[in-house]
């Protein structure tokens, strides 16, 4: 055999050497596949640019959550101010049905977000998404206030709950294309915590629509839900242009470098193409998953906190006017809308004493 003939088989082949994905450890993330250039231009982003960029993203994006995620529980909760000013006696409504139109909401809310964020992963842009659902339980809620009995009352409520379930899945999807999950626990926090602000508002906004009673020869409490309804179909409409997507939608406010760095960020927090060879998931893995304990743990961990901090929002919103209602319905001579102003105060009362004291 001549030497041309003999094939060294521990010579690298260059073309198979570039063709290798690298693996390399990012914020104690493996990533496969990020290029040594993207690395070392995400490794050189320094702490100052980091944080100018997290604050551009948290000025566009989490008020605007904030103030979405507030109307959902306005929206939801509103009932209540309107059954102590009249809805019940108007639609007639006897027995149980007022609290089968409180429960019917929560059927569809629960089984739908699943579904939901399937659904998200179809749209490109999760901003026509999120203004789709807002636009859509708006045009519900006003509808609400042209209902004329209990059927007409259970099937807005059915689809508010219908719409209202993509919401707060699919606002945690949308912060994931911008913070790593360090991050993104902080945020999502806020603009959770706003909701609490509802069982302010919700009185306030209430007590002040209530006294256009007789306009337009409708009820008070029909008032409450055309205009915040209306007001909700807005902010839907709003989202489409002041929702922001992804930072390669972002270059109006975005330098090209904030851009880059974005990217890689949730090309990173993926894992880069780990992503890809984890899309099909396998039986053994999925056995693995639901034999963790930790996953029941922190499933009961979740249903304590849900079931306390939900519970108070809607006792907030949804029964405690009918508390105050039934207190001053004893003679103490309070005017209707004063009783739905009333069940503010406690709010204010409690953030104050927490701040003071905690």
């Amino acid at each position: 055999m001549s030497a041309p003939d003999i094939v060294d088989e521990k010579k690298h082949d260059a073309q198979h050497v570039e063709s290798v994905r690298s693996l390399i450890t990012i914020d104690n993330i493996q990533v496969l596949g990020l290029s040594p250039e993207d690395a070392q231009f995400y490794t050189d982003f320094s702490a100052e640019q980091k944080k100018a960029v997290l604050r551009k993203v948290d000025i566009r994006l989490v008020p605007m959550l904030a103030v979405l995620y507030l109307i959902s529980q306005i929206d939801r909760a509103n009932i209540g101010n309107a059954k102590i000013e009249g809805l019940t006696e108007d639609l007639r409504l006897s027995g149980i049905q007022y609290n089968i139109v409180l429960s019917i909401f929560f059927v569809p809310y629960v089984l739908l977000e699943v579904p939901s964020n399937i659904l998200l992963k179809s749209f490109f842009r999760p901003s026509i998404y999120l203004g789709i659902l807002i636009t859509c339980w708006g045009i519900v809620m006003t509808l609400t206030g042209i209902v004329q009995n209990f059927a007409g009352l259970l099937i807005t409520r059915l689809l508010l709950g219908a719409f209202e379930a993509g919401f707060y899945p699919a606002a945690i999807y949308l912060c994931t294309f911008w913070y790593m999950p360090k991050d993104l626990a902080y945020r999502v926090s806020i603009f959770y915590c706003a909701s609490a602000l509802s069982g302010a508002f919700s009185g306030l906004l209430a007590a002040g629509i209530a006294q256009m009673h007789g306009i337009g020869g409708q009820e008070g409490w029909r008032w409450i839900f055309l205009l915040e309804g209306l007001a909700t179909v807005v902010l839907g409409v709003m989202c489409f242009f002041l929702l922001i997507d992804s930072p390669r939608r972002s270059s109006k406010w975005l330098s090209p470098d904030e851009i880059r760095y974005l990217e890689l960020q949730h090309f990173i927090k993926e894992g880069g193409d780990f992503k890809e060879q984890r899309k099909r998931v396998s039986w053994e893995e999925l056995k693995t998953v639901l034999s963790n304990w930790r996953l029941y743990m922190l499933s009961y961990i979740l249903l304590c906190q849900s079931a306390a901090a939900y519970g108070c929002r809607t006792h907030q919103g949804i029964h405690r006017p009918q508390i105050y209602h039934a207190y001053y319905h004893e003679g103490h001579g309070i005017y209707q809308y004063e009783r739905t102003a009333h069940g503010c105060a406690p709010v204010y009362c409690g953030c104050h004493l927490r701040h003071l004291f905690l």
